[in-house]
Protein backbone atom coordinates (compact mmCIF):
# COMPACT_ATOMS: atom_id res chain seq x y z
CA UNK A 1 0.00 0.00 0.00
CA UNK A 2 1.38 3.36 -1.13
CA UNK A 3 0.94 6.60 1.03
CA UNK A 4 2.43 10.17 0.40
CA UNK A 5 2.00 11.14 3.87
CA UNK A 6 3.24 8.16 5.54
CA UNK A 7 6.03 6.14 5.77
CA UNK A 8 5.19 2.61 7.31
CA UNK A 9 8.05 0.14 7.84
CA UNK A 10 7.41 -3.45 9.17
CA UNK A 11 10.14 -5.61 11.05
CA UNK A 12 10.35 -8.20 13.58
CA UNK A 13 6.05 -7.93 14.22
CA UNK A 14 6.31 -4.16 14.35
CA UNK A 15 4.71 -1.40 12.20
CA UNK A 16 6.14 2.23 12.64
CA UNK A 17 4.47 4.67 11.66
CA UNK A 18 5.76 7.89 10.78
CA UNK A 19 4.27 11.18 10.15
CA UNK A 20 5.98 12.48 6.96
CA UNK A 21 5.66 16.20 6.10
CA UNK A 22 8.56 17.31 8.16
CA UNK A 23 8.59 20.79 5.87
CA UNK A 24 5.02 21.32 7.40
CA UNK A 25 5.93 19.70 11.09
CA UNK A 26 3.86 17.08 10.03
CA UNK A 27 0.66 18.94 10.45
CA UNK A 28 -2.38 17.55 9.87
CA UNK A 29 -4.29 17.44 6.70
CA UNK A 30 -7.17 15.61 5.09
CA UNK A 31 -4.91 13.57 2.67
CA UNK A 32 -3.06 12.42 5.92
CA UNK A 33 -6.21 11.82 7.91
CA UNK A 34 -7.18 9.31 5.10
CA UNK A 35 -4.11 7.88 5.12
CA UNK A 36 -3.79 6.96 8.48
CA UNK A 37 -7.55 5.48 8.42
CA UNK A 38 -6.04 3.35 5.64
CA UNK A 39 -3.27 2.71 7.67
CA UNK A 40 -4.98 1.12 10.53
CA UNK A 41 -7.48 -0.83 8.94
CA UNK A 42 -4.31 -2.15 6.74
CA UNK A 43 -2.23 -2.48 9.95
CA UNK A 44 -5.48 -4.24 12.09
CA UNK A 45 -5.67 -7.17 8.76
CA UNK A 46 -2.26 -8.00 8.82
CA UNK A 47 -1.04 -11.00 10.76
CA UNK A 48 2.30 -10.32 10.74
CA UNK A 49 2.28 -7.45 12.68
CA UNK A 50 1.64 -7.64 16.40
CA UNK A 51 2.55 -3.77 17.64
CA UNK A 52 2.54 -0.70 16.01
CA UNK A 53 4.67 2.76 16.50
CA UNK A 54 3.07 5.96 15.88
CA UNK A 55 5.92 8.89 15.70
CA UNK A 56 7.00 11.51 13.19
CA UNK A 57 9.74 12.42 10.83
CA UNK A 58 11.68 15.17 11.12
CA UNK A 59 11.96 17.63 13.96
CA UNK A 60 8.37 17.08 15.29
CA UNK A 61 5.46 14.63 15.81
CA UNK A 62 2.81 16.79 14.75
CA UNK A 63 2.07 20.38 14.90
CA UNK A 64 -1.78 20.18 14.79
CA UNK A 65 -3.75 21.56 12.11
CA UNK A 66 -2.43 22.48 9.22
CA UNK A 67 -2.92 26.55 9.00
CA UNK A 68 -2.86 26.59 5.46
CA UNK A 69 -5.86 24.78 5.24
CA UNK A 70 -7.81 27.07 8.01
CA UNK A 71 -7.08 29.88 6.14
CA UNK A 72 -8.45 28.86 3.03
CA UNK A 73 -11.78 26.90 4.23
CA UNK A 74 -15.04 28.42 3.93
CA UNK A 75 -16.27 28.53 7.21
CA UNK A 76 -19.47 30.07 5.51
CA UNK A 77 -20.99 26.66 4.29
CA UNK A 78 -21.79 24.74 8.15
CA UNK A 79 -21.99 21.59 6.27
CA UNK A 80 -18.95 21.35 5.09
CA UNK A 81 -17.76 22.75 8.37
CA UNK A 82 -19.01 20.20 10.44
CA UNK A 83 -18.50 17.00 7.67
CA UNK A 84 -14.59 18.13 8.01
CA UNK A 85 -14.59 18.13 11.85
CA UNK A 86 -16.42 14.54 11.67
CA UNK A 87 -13.81 13.22 9.31
CA UNK A 88 -11.51 13.91 11.86
CA UNK A 89 -13.59 12.73 14.70
CA UNK A 90 -14.03 9.16 12.80
CA UNK A 91 -9.96 9.10 12.67
CA UNK A 92 -10.12 9.37 16.46
CA UNK A 93 -12.33 6.58 16.95
CA UNK A 94 -10.06 4.33 14.35
CA UNK A 95 -7.24 4.86 16.40
CA UNK A 96 -8.56 4.09 19.56
CA UNK A 97 -10.27 0.93 18.11
CA UNK A 98 -7.47 -0.57 17.03
CA UNK A 99 -6.29 -4.15 17.67
CA UNK A 100 -2.93 -3.57 18.31
CA UNK A 101 -1.34 -1.97 20.60
CA UNK A 102 0.31 1.61 19.79
CA UNK A 103 3.20 3.13 21.47
CA UNK A 104 3.34 6.79 20.36
CA UNK A 105 7.43 7.92 19.77
CA UNK A 106 6.64 11.41 20.47
CA UNK A 107 9.56 13.69 19.15
CA UNK A 108 9.71 17.47 19.18
CA UNK A 109 6.11 19.21 19.28
CA UNK A 110 2.60 17.35 19.33
CA UNK A 111 0.12 20.51 19.65
CA UNK A 112 -3.49 20.39 18.72
CA UNK A 113 -4.56 17.16 16.69
CA UNK A 114 -0.93 16.30 16.91
CA UNK A 115 -1.48 15.79 20.46
CA UNK A 116 -4.87 14.17 20.45
CA UNK A 117 -3.18 11.59 18.15
CA UNK A 118 -1.07 10.46 20.59
CA UNK A 119 -3.68 10.14 22.95
CA UNK A 120 -4.80 7.93 20.70
CA UNK A 121 -2.08 5.16 21.98
CA UNK A 122 -1.68 2.93 24.36
CA UNK A 123 1.45 3.66 25.19
CA UNK A 124 3.61 7.44 25.07
CA UNK A 125 7.02 7.57 25.80
CA UNK A 126 8.39 11.17 24.87
CA UNK A 127 12.01 12.40 24.08
CA UNK A 128 13.43 15.31 26.86
CA UNK A 129 12.99 18.36 24.54
CA UNK A 130 9.29 17.39 23.60
CA UNK A 131 6.05 19.58 23.84
CA UNK A 132 2.87 18.62 24.59
CA UNK A 133 0.18 21.48 23.89
CA UNK A 134 -3.68 21.67 23.58
CA UNK A 135 -4.19 25.66 22.58
CA UNK A 136 -7.57 25.39 21.08
CA UNK A 137 -9.46 27.97 23.62
CA UNK A 138 -5.98 30.38 22.59
CA UNK A 139 -7.87 29.94 18.76
CA UNK A 140 -11.28 30.98 20.29
CA UNK A 141 -12.15 27.30 19.86
CA UNK A 142 -13.56 24.74 22.17
CA UNK A 143 -11.09 23.10 23.73
CA UNK A 144 -13.28 19.99 22.91
CA UNK A 145 -12.20 18.58 19.65
CA UNK A 146 -10.56 15.02 18.02
CA UNK A 147 -11.53 13.54 21.16
CA UNK A 148 -9.06 15.72 23.83
CA UNK A 149 -12.51 16.32 26.13
CA UNK A 150 -13.22 12.37 26.86
CA UNK A 151 -9.72 10.87 26.37
CA UNK A 152 -7.37 13.85 28.55
CA UNK A 153 -9.08 13.60 31.58
CA UNK A 154 -9.38 9.47 31.58
CA UNK A 155 -5.32 9.65 31.06
CA UNK A 156 -4.87 12.76 33.67
CA UNK A 157 -7.68 13.21 35.52
CA UNK A 158 -10.30 15.87 35.59
CA UNK A 159 -8.74 18.31 37.51
CA UNK A 160 -5.43 18.20 35.25
CA UNK A 161 -7.34 17.77 32.16
CA UNK A 162 -9.53 21.27 32.96
CA UNK A 163 -6.17 23.21 33.82
CA UNK A 164 -4.26 21.99 30.34
CA UNK A 165 -7.22 22.74 28.49
CA UNK A 166 -9.33 25.64 29.85
CA UNK A 167 -5.94 27.30 30.25
CA UNK A 168 -4.28 25.95 27.18
CA UNK A 169 -1.23 25.30 28.78
CA UNK A 170 1.54 23.69 27.28
CA UNK A 171 3.80 21.16 29.13
CA UNK A 172 7.47 19.86 28.75
CA UNK A 173 7.91 16.33 29.00
CA UNK A 174 8.88 16.15 32.57
CA UNK A 175 5.40 17.37 33.47
CA UNK A 176 3.92 15.08 31.30
CA UNK A 177 5.32 12.53 33.29
CA UNK A 178 5.09 13.60 36.24
CA UNK A 179 0.99 14.23 35.55
CA UNK A 180 0.67 10.62 33.73
CA UNK A 181 0.63 12.03 30.64
CA UNK A 182 3.23 9.60 29.27
CA UNK A 183 4.77 6.70 30.13
CA UNK A 184 8.46 7.50 29.71
CA UNK A 185 10.81 10.41 29.03
CA UNK A 186 14.19 9.04 27.13
CA UNK A 187 16.68 11.50 25.49
CA UNK A 188 15.98 12.45 22.26
CA UNK A 189 18.72 10.19 20.65
CA UNK A 190 17.01 7.08 22.29
CA UNK A 191 13.27 7.86 21.53
CA UNK A 192 12.89 5.54 19.06
CA UNK A 193 15.45 2.75 20.50
CA UNK A 194 12.81 2.96 23.55
CA UNK A 195 9.67 2.93 21.73
CA UNK A 196 10.95 -0.11 19.79
CA UNK A 197 11.98 -1.56 22.67
CA UNK A 198 8.32 -1.48 24.58
CA UNK A 199 6.75 -2.64 21.13
CA UNK A 200 9.04 -5.72 21.07
CA UNK A 201 7.68 -6.19 24.75
CA UNK A 202 4.03 -5.71 23.35
CA UNK A 203 4.49 -8.06 20.04
CA UNK A 204 5.52 -11.06 22.21
CA UNK A 205 2.09 -11.35 23.93
CA UNK A 206 -1.05 -12.98 23.09
CA UNK A 207 -2.45 -11.06 20.25
CA UNK A 208 -6.19 -12.25 21.20
CA UNK A 209 -5.29 -11.10 24.83
CA UNK A 210 -3.93 -8.10 24.08
CA UNK A 211 -6.64 -6.78 21.12
CA UNK A 212 -9.67 -8.08 23.95
CA UNK A 213 -7.63 -6.15 26.84
CA UNK A 214 -7.86 -3.03 24.61
CA UNK A 215 -11.59 -3.75 23.68
CA UNK A 216 -12.00 -3.87 27.28
CA UNK A 217 -10.67 -1.69 28.62
CA UNK A 218 -11.81 0.84 26.55
CA UNK A 219 -15.49 -0.06 27.33
CA UNK A 220 -14.93 0.64 31.00
CA UNK A 221 -15.44 4.13 30.66
CA UNK A 222 -18.77 3.90 29.89
CA UNK A 223 -20.49 0.90 31.78
CA UNK A 224 -21.26 -0.07 34.87
CA UNK A 225 -19.12 -2.92 36.95
CA UNK A 226 -21.76 -5.49 36.75
CA UNK A 227 -21.26 -5.05 33.26
CA UNK A 228 -17.90 -5.01 32.53
CA UNK A 229 -17.57 -8.29 34.69
CA UNK A 230 -19.80 -9.79 32.15
CA UNK A 231 -18.29 -8.47 29.24
CA UNK A 232 -14.45 -9.97 30.85
CA UNK A 233 -16.15 -13.32 31.33
CA UNK A 234 -17.31 -13.66 27.93
CA UNK A 235 -13.46 -12.45 26.72
CA UNK A 236 -12.03 -14.79 29.24
CA UNK A 237 -14.17 -17.68 28.96
CA UNK A 238 -13.11 -17.51 25.06
CA UNK A 239 -9.44 -17.01 26.02
CA UNK A 240 -9.22 -20.11 27.91
CA UNK A 241 -10.59 -22.10 25.03
CA UNK A 242 -7.52 -20.53 22.59
CA UNK A 243 -4.14 -22.07 22.14
CA UNK A 244 -2.09 -19.25 23.14
CA UNK A 245 -3.80 -19.65 26.44
CA UNK A 246 -2.64 -23.64 26.67
CA UNK A 247 1.04 -22.08 25.00
CA UNK A 248 0.90 -19.65 28.27
CA UNK A 249 0.34 -22.78 30.95
CA UNK A 250 3.16 -25.31 28.98
CA UNK A 251 5.52 -22.02 28.55
CA UNK A 252 5.72 -21.57 32.40
CA UNK A 253 5.72 -25.20 33.32
CA UNK A 254 8.83 -25.31 30.73
CA UNK A 255 10.31 -22.26 32.18
CA UNK A 256 10.53 -20.66 28.43
CA UNK A 257 9.06 -17.67 26.75
CA UNK A 258 5.95 -17.93 25.03
CA UNK A 259 5.28 -18.41 21.37
CA UNK A 260 2.14 -16.96 20.52
CA UNK A 261 0.51 -17.18 17.63
CA UNK A 262 -2.96 -15.63 17.92
CA UNK A 263 -4.76 -18.85 17.87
Amino acid sequence: MEFSSLIVEKSNRIATVSLNRPDKLNALNDKLADELMRVADDLDGDDEVRAIILTGKGKSFSAGGDLEDFLKFDYTDKRAVLDSVRAYDLLILRLTRLKKPMVAAINGQAIGGGCCLSLCCDIRIAAEDALLWLPFIRLGLAAADMGASWLLPRIVGLGKANELLLTATSIRSREALEIGLVNRVVPSDQLMTEAESFAKKLAAGPPLGLAMTKAALFRSYSTDLESQLEYEAAVQSFCLGTEDFHEGLKCLLEKRAPNFKGK
